[in-house]
């Protein structure tokens, strides 16, 4: 079931943005990580039947009230940048770190890294969504520069609102009218979350969870 979804998801993603993929992999990276984080998908669940109820589906009014919802989203997005690696060009001469840069040359941000700094983030390789309920952690609006999926300043992602809406919307639906359960007594544990390098890094193997209906309301 859930490649189907997913599936559907590759098609609306090639219509909407040029053939990239970014929201449907961060639908799937989402749902990952909340399967193999068992207590943090209970939390999302059960946050989405108090808000919302179990009697209609979820509608955009809702997203502001849904707190761990979106702490889930964005520590995907740290973990799993829409764009991994972002390209720039300077704009005059410039010297980091000690090294000379160059105006008009390329350079290449390595927004996955960043997310993963253990300078910056306690147990930067684990999925950790309450992380964002403490005060002062980075948000991704673009004036953190310790977590950037869409980038910064002028050179931001146009398309980050849409995006977020997008992700949020699905993600919340899937989560709210359907349970979900690995395959054939799979353990969390057990799932791959190996990556795929390009301009995108979805999952090296896609994920496969069989849902059960949660709402009593019609899904479509």
């Amino acid at each position: 079931m859930i490649l189907v979804i997913v599936l559907c998801f590759d098609i609306i993603q090639d219509v909407m943005f040029g053939g990239t993929e970014t929201v449907a992999s961060a639908i799937e990276w989402a749902m990952a990580e909340l399967m193999r984080s068992p207590e943090d998908l209970k939390r999302v669940q059960q946050e989405l039947a108090e808000v919302v109820g179990l009697d209609r589906r979820v509608e955009e009014s809702d997203f502001e009230k849904l707190t761990y919802l979106k702490c889930a989203l964005k520590e995907t997005l740290r973990l799993h940048p829409p764009i991994p690696l972002l390209l720039h060009e300077t704009a005059e001469d410039a010297t980091v770190g000690g090294y000379f840069i160059p105006k008009k040359a390329r350079v290449m941000i390595n927004a996955w890294a960043i997310g993963r700094d253990k300078n910056s983030w306690e147990e930067p390789e684990t999925f950790k969504p309450a992380r964002f309920l403490e005060p002062g952690v980075p948000d991704f609006k673009g004036s953190n520069f310790e977590f950037i999926p869409f980038g910064s300043g002028r050179r931001s992602c146009p398309g980050m609102q849409l995006g977020l809406y997008a992700l949020d919307l699905a993600v919340a639906h899937l989560l709210h009218c359907f349970t979900w359960e690995l395959p054939d007594g799979m353990k969390p544990s057990e799932l791959d979350m190996g990556d795929i390098f390009g301009l995108t890094a979805p999952k090296a193997t896609r994920l496969i969870s069989v849902p059960t209906k949660r709402v009593v309301c019609p899904l479509f």
